[in-house]
């Protein structure tokens, strides 16, 4: 009965090492860099992040335009034409933010490009 029990011990020992090894087959291509996927959903963050940040800092474009009309045309216009100028670029400012928010899953326009010329308030 040992020598029956003992026997049966190296056969299950010996079926691991008899079976054959197979390797999976890797079908894909190798890819170099982002797939487009990623690249798409790297558009989509970037858009929704640049709509947070207009709508932080949209009221960053009443000094910018003050500044920038003062520096084109003078004290007296850069306090009258830019604060007005700043106070409708704000809004407009705010209103790219709100969009790009809304609609960051939404590739337009083309490309998930910024609707606003520049895209940002420092800029």
């Amino acid at each position: 009965m040992r020598a029956l029990l003992f026997a049966l011990l190296l056969m299950c020992m010996a079926v691991p090492a008899m079976a054959q090894s197979i390797d999976p087959v890797d079908d894909e291509p190798p890819h170099i860099g982002p797939s487009e996927t990623e690249v798409t959903v790297g558009k989509m963050t970037g858009k929704l992040a640049r709509g947070f940040v207009n709508v932080l800092t949209f009221l960053g474009e009443l000094p910018k335009q003050i500044i920038l009309t003062g520096r084109d045309e003078g004290f007296w216009a850069a306090i009258s034409l830019g604060f007005l100028k700043g106070i409708g670029m704000s809004v407009v400012r705010l209103g790219a933010g709100l969009w790009d928010i809304a609609f960051f899953l939404s590739p337009w326009p083309e490309n998930y490009e910024a609707i606003l010329d520049p895209e940002y308030v420092w800029e």
